[in-house]
């Protein structure tokens, strides 16, 4: 009866040990595969990008993927996010931006510099995430406005990218080419306003 009783404690505690080797988690950015700048002198007519908003399902830690074919959602445990996604997508769209604002005349305001801006951009995230077996997708709303919150112009964007992989990495890096493509369609899109003001 003891041997028993001492047995099925072993049995229990090698469970629970086998159990607690957690796994680690990994994190993930968004890329703007932009080249390092230098600027000796900026202009002074400043863009702000306004804080951008992400629908309630993407506002976690865990990236956001779908199952295949159908609405249902999975949010990863141990592959997140390294920052919050609002804040990758907008340093993204700053970096991107910045080369061709600056080239107009236009200093894009990094996240976090108060300076006052002539020009504020307003991203709302309506859906990025992908599916492993097919397309990421991204659809966005955009919005630039003056400092008087008049509208100088806005449009809606959507994109698609393939997944090239069963892997985070490869679903994140789609990710990231969509909000690059999308950088760069918003810098053709504000350079008409910008320049008639």
């Amino acid at each position: 009866m003891i041997q028993r009783y001492l047995f099925f404690i072993f049995v229990v505690i090698f469970g629970l040990t086998a159990c607690g080797h957690s796994v680690s988690t990994r994190y993930y950015l968004l890329e703007s595969a932009h080249e390092p700048m230098k600027v000796d002198k900026l202009p002074t007519t400043n863009m702000r990008l306004a804080q951008v908003t992400v629908p309630e399902y993407l506002d976690r830690n865990g990236i956001v993927s779908r199952v295949m074919g159908s609405s249902e959602l999975i949010v990863s445990q141990f592959h997140a996010w390294a920052e919050p996604v609002a804040n990758g997508v907008r340093r993204l769209l700053q970096e991107r931006l910045s080369k061709v604002m600056l080239a107009v005349g236009v200093n894009t305001l990094a996240p976090g510099d108060d300076a006052a801006a002539k020009y504020i951009l307003f991203i709302d995230i309506q859906r990025l995430d992908g599916d492993f077996h097919a397309d990421a997708v991204l659809e966005a709303r955009w919005t630039l406005r003056d400092h008087r919150d008049n509208v100088l112009n806005k449009g809606i964007y959507a994109d698609r990218e393939a997944v090239s992989g069963n892997t985070y990495n490869e679903l994140v890096s789609a990710e990231s080419r969509m909000l690059c493509r999308m950088a760069d369609h918003l810098s053709q899109c504000l350079l008409p306003s910008l320049a008639s003001k």
